[in-house]
């Protein structure tokens, strides 16, 4: 992170990262700052980084670090002689410092009040630039501001941001049919603003305990291992607090030796707090397929996806077998996402009693930002599979909105059918069961990979997505390839095929 060249003139000279942290004329926190965190501190500042991410366990002293961080950020700049001049926006403007999290309470209360804390405590910057306070910011001589928002990516716009703190990123909801979150929304709004007034010279600090496997924090570390700018860190609560917090004796679990003071943590709930103190994710909280590589293995690279960026289906798709599909839908309009599936069963290694069922197509069909998804276009869609060669048996809807759809492909000769993933969970067994003996196979398509990761069993009666998550083509996939079972194991296909 370049925050000023060593020629620049400055009114006061800079401290030290280590110094600004721990000498009482400027924070004064040598006896409360852990040796750890100093060390985190020393590392990403004087380092060539623009963004961090720190997934540390619950108390470790997340929060509190990145509001050391900015605080740096913002002394550094404080001491510029003309901070808008060296860094090349116009004279009199105003250079931000903005805090995000899930809400704007938590904003105020939570690293913008670490920030408030620590600035009025501070002789630096209370006798040299004592700021103007007020409820949500506060504004520093020279036209610095720091600033608490809130979760909305549209809050960052129209400031000259330099330096921000996403707080809880992993936490922040996912929206759009589980595709993007909010973290996501407000780190690329965060980014333009700093990359477009300051380019590599401001720093965007995430900070979070871990949610699952591919939350949006989960995703910076795995950037960070390809790109040198962004600093990662992974730390267990234990491994941030001093040494002398705990009695020295330890236990084993998933690898960690881990201090007995925790013991009624993790014996109470081991998923849990392996996630909130030992900071390491699940792929989802209780995930209903525990074992999550069976949905890599049930990728047959010899099939692919029949449709267009569009949605629409490919002009030279066509089963040509004869066999009857079985189509499921499930519907939506606006918020959540509509999922078609089609599936089909073929006899397996060992006869016809244990078939294989094979998902010929998957899609999600969003909604559009300020719109409704058109249920026409997904009738249009089932009839062009039919007249592309697709033999349908049968086409089952979820129940939602779904009775005018059900009457006009009836009206086309198509059989029709209500089926619901929702109330039992034996579609999702029937699905799992095959995965797991290796009698599914279907084509890559990462939003039923990504909706069948984030599945938990609630009470042992209902398979849901995780909060803020989606299934809507899981359930199509579910769905349709429960009914192909179903329908091969009687050996009656209800209706006629068209």
């Amino acid at each position: 992170m370049h925050l000023a060249d060593q020629d620049q003139v400055f009114e006061y000279e800079p401290a030290s990262v280590r110094e600004f942290i721990v000498e009482p004329e400027y924070l004064g926190l040598g006896d409360e700052a852990h040796p750890v965190i100093v060390d985190v501190l020393e590392e990403l500042l004087d380092g060539d980084y623009n963004e961090a991410a720190l997934c540390w366990g619950i108390g470790a002293g997340k929060s509190y670090t990145a509001s050391l961080a900015i605080l740096y950020l913002l002394h550094r700049t404080l001491c510029l002689t003309d901070p808008q001049r060296h860094y090349g926006i116009g004279s009199g403007s105003t250079i931000s410092f903005l805090n995000m999290a899930p809400n704007a309470q938590q904003a105020k209360r939570v690293v913008f009040g670490e920030m408030l804390s620590k600035v009025r405590s501070s002789p630096w910057f209370m006798e040299r630039y004592e700021p103007k306070m007020l409820d949500r910011e506060l504004r520093f001589p020279k036209n610095v501001v720091v600033i608490s928002g809130n979760s909305a990516e549209t809050y960052p716009l129209g400031y000259n941001v330099l330096g921000a703190v996403i707080d809880e990123a992993s936490w922040l909801l996912e929206s759009r049919g589980g595709q993007r979150d909010s973290a996501e929304e407000i780190y690329n709004a965060l980014q333009r603003r700093i990359r477009s007034r300051f380019l590599d010279r401001g720093l965007l600090v995430m900070i979070s305990s871990p949610r699952h496997r591919g939350d949006f924090l989960e995703r910076k570390i795995d950037e960070a291992r390809a790109n040198p700018q962004v600093y990662a860190s992974r730390m267990a609560t234990w491994e941030v607090k001093p040494e002398s917090t705990y009695c020295g004796e330890t236990f084993e679990c998933a690898g960690l030796r881990v201090p007995t003071e925790y013991r009624a943590e993790f014996k109470r709930n081991e998923r849990r707090a392996l996630r909130d103190l030992a900071a390491r994710p699940a792929e989802s909280f209780a995930p209903f397929f525990p074992d999550a590589s069976v949905l890599e293995r049930a990728i047959d690279p010899s099939m692919s996806h029949p449709f267009d960026a569009a949605g629409r289906l490919l002009g030279g798709w066509s089963p040509g077998d004869g066999e009857p599909r079985y189509v499921h839908v499930d519907l939506a309009l606006r918020k959540d996402a509509c999922g078609i599936a089609m599936a089909h069963c073929e006899p397996g290694e060992h006869g016809a009693d244990r078939p294989i069922a094979v998902v010929d197509l998957m899609l999600q069909l969003l909604p559009p930002p300020e719109g409704e998804i058109e249920l026409a276009h997904v009738r249009d869609l089932i009839l062009q599979m039919v007249s592309q060669g697709a033999a349908i048996a049968q086409v089952s809807f979820d129940g939602y909105q779904s009775a005018d759809s059900r009457q006009i492909l009836s009206r086309h000769g198509l059989d029709v059918a209500l089926v619901s993933v929702d109330r039992t969970p034996e579609a999702y067994e029937t699905l799992k069961g095959l995965l797991n003996e290796g009698r599914a196979r279907w084509y890559r398509y990462e939003p039923v990979l990504r909706e069948c990761k984030g599945l938990e069993l609630l009470q042992g009666t209902k398979v849901d997505h995780r909060s803020g998550g989606s299934k809507d083509v899981a359930d199509a996939v579910a769905g349709a390839v429960s009914e192909a079972v179903g329908n091969w194991r009687t050996r009656e296909i209800q209706g006629h095929i068209v």
